[in-house]
Order: C-alpha cells, then sequence, then structure tokens
C-alpha cells in the first residue's frame, strides 16, 4: 500500500470523525442562516472530497515496484516533502498555540512571516509589510465586516 493511500484514508476517517462532532453541534435561536454546523460541516466535505481525491489517484498511479530504480529516486523526494509538511504543521500548531496570548493580529502577522521564510522567502522590509497588511485585512475582514470575534491576546489587559 502505497503513503499516498494510507494518508487518504486516514484522512478520510478524520473528516468522517469532524463531520459527526460538526453535526453535533447545537443550533442556536440566534444563528444565521448558515447556523453554527455550516462552516465545520463544509471543512469536513472538503477533507473528505480531497481524501478521496488523493485516494483515487493513488489507486491509479499504483505502488512501484521495489527493483525498480525509478522507485529507490522517488524515496528521498518523499521524504523530503515529509519533511515540508511536517514544519509547516509545526508552524501551524505554533499559530494556534499562541494566538490566545498573543492575539490574532501579531499572531497571523508571525504565522505570514514564518511561512514566508520557510518557503524561502527570506525575510525583509516587504515581507514584514505583507505579513503586517495581510493580518490587518484579515482583521479587517472576520472581525470588523463580518462581526466574529477573535482573540485579543493579553494585550487588552496591559492598558
Amino acid at each position: 500500500m502505497s503513503r499516498d493511500l494510507a494518508f487518504g484514508g486516514a484522512s478520510l476517517a478524520l473528516a468522517l470523525g469532524y463531520f459527526v462532532v460538526a453535526i453535533a453541534i447545537p443550533e442556536s435561536l440566534l444563528a444565521d442562516v448558515v447556523g453554527p454546523q455550516g462552516l465545520p460541516r463544509t471543512y469536513a466535505g472538503l477533507l473528505g472530497l480531497l481524501s478521496l481525491v488523493l485516494i483515487v489517484q493513488s489507486l491509479r498511479r499504483g505502488a512501484p515496484a521495489h527493483g525498480d530504480p525509478d522507485a529507490r529516486a522517488v524515496i528521498p523526494a518523499a521524504r523530503s516533502r515529509m519533511w515540508r509538511v511536517a514544519g509547516m504543521l509545526a508552524i501551524g500548531v505554533t499559530y494556534v498555540a499562541v494566538v490566545p496570548w498573543l492575539g490574532y493580529v501579531l499572531s497571523l502577522s508571525g504565522l505570514i512571516v514564518a511561512t514566508t521564510y520557510y518557503q524561502g522567502g527570506g525575510f525583509d522590509r516587504r515581507v514584514a509589510v505583507v505579513a503586517l497588511s495581510g493580518a490587518l485585512f484579515f482583521w479587517l475582514l472576520f472581525v470588523v465586516l463580518l462581526g466574529i470575534p477573535h482573540p485579543a491576546g493579553v494585550w487588552p489587559s496591559l492598558f
């Protein structure tokens, strides 16, 4: 069994579990048209769909033969990709861990900077401006325009 097939199956199981949890979210009398279940159910559906695409692609490709020299060349590339994915996951986990303390804007700015640097973009004044303006854009979009509360962090308690 290929790693893509195994990961696709695991992701599909995760999507199903997430969907079961999402539909258990109680409805509120104050809910809008989408309701509190809308976004989590959409995420579960998208994860399930992407998992199925990965499974189908894996089955179409088939497993490489062990004696094939090209198959041995794929293993180092796959490990490299695995480490890149693990690094991106670590950046995301760090963001989730620090956002309650640093607040949304500062944490999102850090997420953008870290992702840009990790992907080989370096760090200069332009990256800092893009990170800060991107974080402010998303803050304006979600907090001001859509009215979705965000973690303020420790900053309000300092002033």
